[in-house]
């Protein structure tokens, strides 16, 4: 698994706010353990700006961790992603903007074994109906991930795609 700073050194060039996230393994919860972003406290807010982007992107994707565990059950995260704008040019770049969203759940419905916490990597994948398309390459897409409740969420993998 890759270190906590891998992925800071990986995201930070792209990160324009960022209130409550940071890049965390902890060995002492099992398989949650594993290395990821983890937005603590509801209302912690991260935003990644990809600026000219150089391919099409017309799919996001997403893994989270998913728990029994009373450490990240209540946890939920908005995503919202924006695409199609050019945000080095103010309030003009909104006009072509176009904005989806969704919001995750860490909750994991399922009975413990032996009594111990189950953990679970959960893959959510979104189709960009308006995605970047090869005319509007050089575009910018911004994306926001907000703790909407619960006190932790831990966000595993982040891909834009083709």
């Amino acid at each position: 698994a890759p270190r906590p700073s891998a992925i800071a050194s990986s995201i930070m060039p792209h990160i324009v706010e960022n209130t409550g996230w940071q890049p965390e393994s902890d060995i002492s919860t099992g398989f949650a353990r594993k290395t990821g972003l983890v937005g603590t406290g509801v209302g912690a807010t991260m935003t990644l700006l990809f600026q000219n982007v150089t391919r099409p992107i017309r799919r996001f994707d997403v893994i989270t961790l998913r728990s029994t565990s009373q450490a990240w059950k209540d946890g939920s995260v908005k995503f919202v992603i924006i695409t199609g704008a050019n945000f080095s040019h103010g309030n003009k770049a909104a006009e072509d903007a176009k904005e989806t969203s969704f919001e995750i759940s860490a909750e994991l419905i399922a009975d413990k074994i032996n009594g111990e916490d189950k953990h679970i990597s959960y893959h959510f994948g979104l189709d960009l109906a308006e995605g970047i398309d090869p005319a509007r390459l050089g575009a910018d897409v911004m994306l926001r991930m907000i703790l909407t409740k619960g006190s932790r969420f831990k966000v595993l993998g982040l891909m834009l795609c083709e």
